[in-house]
C-alpha cells in the first residue's frame, strides 16, 4: 500500500510540475503564438465574408436586336454595385470591366431600357453578382440598319509650285456605300476623302488607298479607301524657232531647206532647248503628202509638240 501510495504522489507531483511549465515558463511566445493564430483566423474568416463594392463609371455596352443600331448618344457608363468576398472584389477596377445591357427584346422607336442584374452581364468572378446598375434605366432610339450609296468627294490642300497646276483628278470608285442607323445614313449626301496635299507637288499622284472620311461616328463606309489619282503638269510655253534644217527621211532633198517652226511643251523643256536641237524630218503620209515631223533631244522628245510651220507645205525631190 504504501508504495502504491507513493507512485500515485510522484504522478500528482509531475502532473503538476507539467502544466506549471506549460502555462508560466516562456509564456511570452505562447502568448505571441496564440495572437498570430487568433490573427490568421480572422484575416481568413474576413476575406471569405460576404461584402460590397460600388464601380464607378463602368463602360456600358449594348447587346441590340439584330438590324438594328442606336440612334441617339445614350449614357455609355454606369455606377455597379457587386457583391462577393473582400479577397475577389479587391481585384476589381472599373477601367477592366465593361456592362453590356441586353436589350434584344426591344423593337425600333423610341424605348426606355431597364438596368437590372437580370439583364447586365459582366466578366465577374465566380462567386461576384451584381446587385445594382445605377442609373436603373436608359433611353435608346432604336432604328434600323439601312445601306447607301453616296458620291466621293476629294480634298485637297495647298497649290503645287509656280509654273505648275492641278489639271484633274480621277477617284475610284466614285461613290462609296455607307451603313448605320437609318436617319444618320439618309443625312449624308456626300462621303470625303482624307484631305490630300498638293503643296511643292510638280508631279502627277496615283494614291491607291485613300481614307474615306465619315464624320458621323455612327456611319460605318463600307467601303473604306477609294483609289485617286491627280494629274499635275507644268504651264504650257509657245515658242517659235527660225532656220530649222528639213530633210526627207530618205535622204533625198526637200524644198524649202529651212522653215520656220512654231512649238509647244512645258515651259522648263522648251526654254531649254537649242536652236540647233530642233529638226524637221518629211515623210510621206499614206495618201503621197510631204508630212514634217519634229526630231528633238532625247529629253524633249514626246513632250514638245510641232504647233505649225511656215512655209506648211514641203516638197521632196526625186
Amino acid at each position: 500500500m504504501a508504495l502504491e501510495s507513493l507512485k500515485k504522489g510522484d504522478e500528482s507531483r509531475g502532473a503538476r510540475r507539467w502544466l506549471r511549465e506549460f502555462f508560466l515558463e516562456d509564456w511570452t511566445l505562447k502568448v505571441l503564438a496564440f495572437v498570430i493564430t487568433l490573427g490568421l483566423w480572422y484575416a481568413v474568416t474576413t476575406q471569405r465574408a460576404p461584402a460590397t463594392m460600388r464601380l464607378r463609371a463602368v463602360q456600358l455596352d449594348f447587346i441590340l436586336p439584330e438590324n438594328v443600331q442606336i440612334g441617339n448618344d445614350p449614357v455609355d457608363e454606369v455606377d455597379v454595385t457587386l457583391e462577393g468576398s473582400q479577397s475577389k472584389l479587391a481585384d476589381l477596377s472599373a477601367r477592366n470591366l465593361i456592362a453590356r445591357a441586353n436589350v434584344t427584346d426591344l423593337k425600333p422607336g423610341d424605348r426606355v431600357a431597364r438596368l437590372t442584374d437580370r439583364n447586365v452581364e459582366m466578366d465577374l468572378p465566380e462567386g461576384v453578382h451584381i446587385t445594382e446598375v445605377t442609373p436603373r434605366t436608359v433611353t435608346l432610339h432604336l432604328e434600323p440598319v439601312v445601306e447607301r450609296s453616296v458620291p466621293v468627294e476629294v480634298r485637297f490642300e495647298g497649290e503645287p509650285p509656280d509654273g505648275f497646276k492641278q489639271l484633274g483628278f480621277q477617284v475610284t470608285p466614285d461613290r462609296v456605300r455607307l451603313s448605320g442607323p437609318e436617319s444618320h445614313v439618309q443625312a449624308i449626301e456626300r462621303a470625303y476623302t482624307e484631305t490630300i496635299s498638293l503643296a511643292g507637288q510638280r508631279d502627277s499622284l496615283t494614291l491607291p488607298q485613300v481614307a474615306v472620311d465619315i464624320p458621323d461616328h455612327k456611319v460605318t463606309p463600307l467601303d473604306p479607301t477609294v483609289s485617286v489619282r491627280v494629274e499635275i503638269a507644268e504651264d504650257q510655253l509657245e515658242r517659235r524657232f527660225a532656220n530649222v534644217p528639213a530633210r526627207a527621211g530618205n535622204g533625198v532633198a526637200v524644198t524649202p531647206a529651212n522653215a520656220s517652226v512654231t512649238l509647244r511643251g512645258p515651259r522648263s523643256v522648251v526654254e531649254s532647248l537649242r536652236p540647233e536641237d530642233v529638226r524637221l524630218v518629211i515623210n510621206v503620209a499614206a495618201d503621197g503628202t510631204p508630212t514634217p515631223q519634229l526630231s528633238l533631244p532625247p529629253s524633249a522628245d514626246g513632250r514638245v509638240v510641232l504647233v505649225s510651220t511656215s512655209p506648211s507645205e514641203f516638197s521632196i525631190g526625186r
